[in-house]
């Protein structure tokens, strides 16, 4: 048997970490970089290898996995990622604008460096256990390495067009999941006015026409906003405010209107965040 496959992956985040852990248990050869001292240390501690960011791009293939196109513009800009570099296929799982995702297909490309659009959805549970839905743009045919690399992290995967497409889909799958929320919200506080057990009121929702994933998963960003708040991440960048503002930067783009997600980004994250921590009092 030959040595298993190598692969580079950048930020060990609240997705991050779990896909990362997820390659090594299917048997890849994962060396991942983090700005963060304690998440390195961590997935040393799993028995991952922790490298520089150089060491990374050693690698073919290298996923990245940071919230948005920072980390990875930052290493364009930087000359970190130029030509010459071993990697040869770029799998960015972060949620960008569409526009953006382009526009690093096109840098990349002129360092011989394919760009693979895969944002992804399903939360760390999910990653942990390789079932999450990849939302794919660009080529349909995908390089070997970076198919068995989407083959262990997903079990669900949607081929939806040219590069772009697929972050303009992860865009409307977060408008559509974070007004599902905003609205359970408001509805809960409805029915706890006329004293109605929120289990209850779930409960009915979730066999009846109201039925949706939000509500069959309430409570499933209380654990993620405590990580959040552990690691010191900033309000704004957390995915209820800024994936929000990005689909409203692609419609005005696109001289489209956006009323709906206007209204869900001034009031989800409060309410999201909120939720978190009274559950997490409530656990005292």
């Amino acid at each position: 048997m030959g040595s298993p496959p190598r692969i580079g992956f950048i930020a060990l985040g609240n997705l991050g970490m779990p896909m990362a852990v997820r390659l090594l248990t299917q048997g890849f050869d994962v060396v991942a970089f983090d700005t963060s001292e304690a998440r390195r240390g961590e997935f040393a501690e799993k028995g991952g290898t922790v490298g520089s960011i150089e060491d990374v791009l050693d690698c073919t293939t290298v996923c990245v996995a940071a919230p948005d196109e920072r980390a990875l513009r930052s290493l364009l800009d930087d000359g970190t990622l130029s030509r010459g570099v071993a990697v040869t296929h770029l799998v960015l799982h972060s949620t960008v604008l569409p526009t953006e995702a382009r526009a690093l297909a096109a840098d990349l490309a002129e360092l011989g460096v394919t760009l693979v659009e895969a944002p992804v959805s399903g939360g760390p549970g999910r990653a942990r256990t390789g079932e999450l839905s990849l939302f794919l743009g660009g080529e349909e045919a995908l390089d070997g390495a970076v198919d068995a690399v989407l083959d262990a992290l997903a079990t669900e995967r949607f081929h939806l067009g040219p590069i772009g497409s697929a972050s303009a889909v992860k865009l409307a799958n977060q408008l559509v999941l974070f007004a599902t929320v905003d609205a359970l919200h408001e509805a809960f506080a409805l029915t706890s006015t006329f004293d109605v057990e929120p289990a209850d009121a779930t409960a009915a929702l979730t066999s009846s026409t109201g039925d949706t994933w939000a509500g069959r998963n309430w409570g499933f960003f209380d654990d993620i906003v405590a990580d959040y708040d552990e690691s010191g991440s900033a309000p704004e960048d957390r995915p209820w405010r800024k994936d929000l503002r990005e689909f409203v930067e692609a419609c005005r783009a696109s001289s489209l209107p956006a009323p709906l997600a206007e209204h869900v980004l001034a009031s989800v994250g409060d309410r999201i965040e909120q939720h978190a921590r009274e559950h997490a009092k409530r656990g005292r």
